[in-house]
């Protein structure tokens, strides 16, 4: 076997290590490991084109067990979502390229222990970054591979999703350096350095394993108070529904309410209908019946509901200039539309709304519409589409208990810092509304719902989360999952769950650890081109 088919294999191998490692399967130690095999290529390449050429091919493979998903292949409902999904596999593996390019950079400079040193910063400071803007994409972050595993993730309420990401990259780094090692003494011979190295990894793989198993001995998920909360998942076609006639769709929703609260024997506090569960803008004079009739089956129940629906916003001909991504309506109203969640109390006219502030690149909105609204075409046609962003993240009361809690929906439980504000904020329970059924039973509906378990665990907050065709369940702050339905049945669940109002060490403080990676790596990036601190480091290196 010739050089390149081994470094292509080793390539294959670390894609394949990767994709594996993330729900629903459960073995994410792989991921502790997938890297390795890369850091191998990239040892080997003696051009960075051909470095770059193994990178992208271990990240395709990635993406495309990651996220076949994404284009819906197995029902094949939508061109455009099929469009969408390719090109995510195959053009999103190029993001890759910043980390391994900075790498390579350190590593010519510096050498192999402030490159690899750098290859940890530069990672986890490039999956910080791409969860900041309008084209971030934080599906893929590493540290999502280990949900399955509570006792290893227990930690992240201190360090967050990226303490998981810096953990697992460690271990890549150290084992390649073991590898190294014995490659250079011989297979056969384990010298002090190398043995100091299988050390450090067993350390690093166990160290969490016991924290995390003590925490979970005698974990407290109690508070002072609790609330009621039933759930109820409807299992309409997602494309479907906007067709259907929405007065029809109310009244399965209300049924399903009732037989909520009759399975139970007694009323839930807080109900949830999941994203979207009414496609009417019901906040607009012209769904004034439909809204009428949920206020009235709210006073009725004494019940609080949560509700997704499209909320239209209208701006006026004078006062501030709307968005540039504003659309005009065929009697030249200028407006946007909104995913959004409404909450309806029982003796209160008011509807408090909430509009979702992240979006799915392209699907849901064109990154930086407002700048590039020409190409507002490309966007989804399902529904509504083209969403605007949210002008702030709200907190709904529930004046019955004295509930706060947020109401994320769908995609943007995949934002820890942004979850975390809203806990920050003061919600004592999250809640998540979303649909999940567009993308039939493959991967994506069982990763979106074990990356909440880490949202849960960072912020040690119980998650209610609710959608449309399941997975609907609990999640305690210590990342169990209770109730858990399956995909594609028509039920209801409810639980009484404790509210919480203490805030761990991650949601006080934020993404700090990412930030000193961020700080760290610019810092080793500055020292590799500035001749004399370079040169010290380099003779540093070569006298360890």
């Amino acid at each position: 076997m010739n050089r390149r088919m081994i470094l292509t294999l080793l390539s294959i191998l670390s894609g394949l290590m990767l994709g594996f490692s993330f729900p629903p399967s459960s073995v994410g130690v792989l991921a502790c490991f997938g890297l390795i095999p890369l850091l191998i290529v990239l040892g080997e390449s003696e051009k960075n084109l051909q470095a770059f050429g193994y990178t992208y091919l271990a990240m395709m493979v990635f993406h495309l067990i990651t996220l076949n998903w994404t284009g819906g292949y197995e029902h094949g409902n939508d061109p455009y979502m099929m469009i969408a999904g390719g090109v995510t596999m195959f053009v999103h593996p190029f993001f890759y390229f910043v980390p391994v390019s900075l790498y390579l950079f350190v590593r010519k400079r510096l050498g192999d222990v402030y490159g690899l040193a750098g290859f940890v910063l530069f990672w986890v400071a490039y999956e910080y970054s791409h969860s900041l803007s309008e084209w971030s994409f934080p599906w893929l972050t590493i540290g999502n591979s280990h949900t399955y595993d509570l006792a290893r993730i227990q930690f992240i309420s201190s360090t967050g999703v990226f303490g998981l990401s810096f953990l697992i990259l460690l271990m890549n780094a150290v084992g390649y350096r073991l590898f190294l090692g014995i490659r250079r003494e011989g297979w056969g011979t384990f010298s002090g350095r190398s043995v100091a190295a299988a050390g450090v990894m067993m350390v690093l793989y166990m160290a969490p394993k016991f924290h995390g198993e003590a925490v979970l001995a005698d974990p407290d998920s109690s508070g002072p108070d609790s609330v009621s909360v039933g759930i109820v998942q409807a299992n309409l076609d997602p494309w479907e529904k906007w067709r259907r006639d929405v007065p029809a769709t109310l009244g399965l929703y209300l049924s399903l309410t009732d037989s909520l609260i009759g399975s139970t024997g007694r009323v839930p506090e807080i109900v949830l209908w999941p994203e979207t569960a009414i496609p009417a803008r019901l906040l607009s004079p012209g769904a004034a019946s439909i809204r009428e009739r949920i206020q009235s089956a709210v006073d009725a129940r004494g019940i609080s509901l949560v509700t997704g629906f499209p909320h239209m916003s209208v701006y006026p001909d004078s006062g501030e200039a709307p968005p540039s991504s504003k659309r005009i309506s065929l009697t030249g109203e200028r407006y946007d539309d909104f995913n959004a969640a409404a909450f309806f109390q029982p003796g209160d006219s008011a509807v408090p709304w909430y509009g979702k502030m992240k979006m799915v690149p392209l699907a849901e909105r064109v990154p930086y519409a407002d700048a590039f609204y020409l190409f507002d075409f490309l966007r989804w046609g399902v529904g509504i589409g083209g969403w605007q962003i949210g002008p702030d993240s709200v907190l709904f009361l529930d004046q019955k208990t004295g509930t706060r809690f947020s109401s994320v929906i769908c995609y943007e439980s995949t934002y820890p810092a942004f979850v975390a504000s809203f806990v920050r904020k003061g919600a004592d329970l999250i809640t998540i509304l979303t649909i999940d059924s567009w993308w039939g039973r493959m991967s994506g509906a069982y990763q979106h719902k074990q990356f909440s378990v880490l949202r849960a665990v960072e912020n040690r907050r119980w998650i209610a989360r609710c959608a449309l065709g399941g997975f609907s369940c609990f999640i305690d702050p210590f990342g169990r999952i209770h109730d858990e339905t399956r995909l594609f049945e028509r039920t209801v669940i409810s639980r009484t769950v404790p509210r919480r109002s203490d805030l761990t060490f991650y949601t006080e403080h934020g993404e700090w650890l990412p930030q000193i990676c961020l700080l760290l790596g610019t810092a080793l990036l500055l020292s590799s081109v500035i001749p004399r601190i370079g040169a010290i480091l380099k003779q540093r290196e070569r006298a360890a």
